[in-house]
């Protein structure tokens, strides 16, 4: 079940139109889509949604959280909604995320490893003259090591944060992991390995 199925799930059960559901804080031809699954809802806009229909934030993730299918989906959410953030550079919608990932049904430590990629995703759209805050770097160095073989997980963590090594350990990494795969037919492999080449170009 996506955030878009269980919202109309909830709208239904409250015998609403959509136009009733959403008020103010959404267009309706918008949220229609987002019940469709053809567009996402931002973090804030679904914060809003839930207290204005009287959702508690925590039923609402946890009934996403029913079992291991749920909890995929539902970090893959978080990871949707933060990529959409940084792309629009949009800071607070970002920190509007770490708020949902506080109310969801996930356990502690994916929290904490969900918070730790809200805050790398803030250190990455801070400006040169910025003081950087090195100890999320090293959290989130810490934590692409701690995976221990080169499966997706890894690479897609080490292509989102790679600006967070020097350039020789990114194209040692990326060398490991395109030798690993480099037959690899898997598009979601494939884009991955062509968004790191890009990455050690541009830096």
């Amino acid at each position: 079940m996506t955030i878009g199925e269980l919202l109309k799930e909830y709208r239904l059960s409250q015998n609403k139109k959509q136009k009733e559901f959403i008020g103010q804080i959404i267009s309706p031809s918008y949220y229609s889509k987002v019940e469709k699954n053809i567009h996402r809802i931002t973090a804030s806009d679904l914060l809003a949604l839930l207290h204005y229909n009287d959702i508690s934030p925590r039923d609402f993730f946890t009934r996403l959280d029913q079992d291991d299918q749920f909890k995929y989906q539902q970090l893959r959410d978080f990871n949707d909604l933060m990529l959409d953030a940084y792309y629009n550079n949009d800071k607070k919608e970002l920190e509007h995320i770490k708020s949902l990932i506080d109310q969801s049904s996930l356990a502690k430590k994916d929290k904490q490893e969900q918070k730790l990629l809200v805050d790398g995703w803030l250190e990455s759209m801070k400006k040169p003259d910025e003081d950087p805050d090195n100890e999320v770097g090293r959290k989130i160095k810490e934590q692409i090591f701690n995976i221990p073989n080169l499966n997706e997980a890894k690479i897609t963590l080490f292509c989102n944060f790679m600006r967070f090594f020097d350039l020789d350990t990114d194209k040692m990494i990326a060398t490991q992991i395109i030798n690993q795969y480099q037959k690899e037919n898997d598009i979601d492999i494939q884009e991955k390995i062509l968004a790191i080449i890009i990455n050690i170009l541009v830096f």
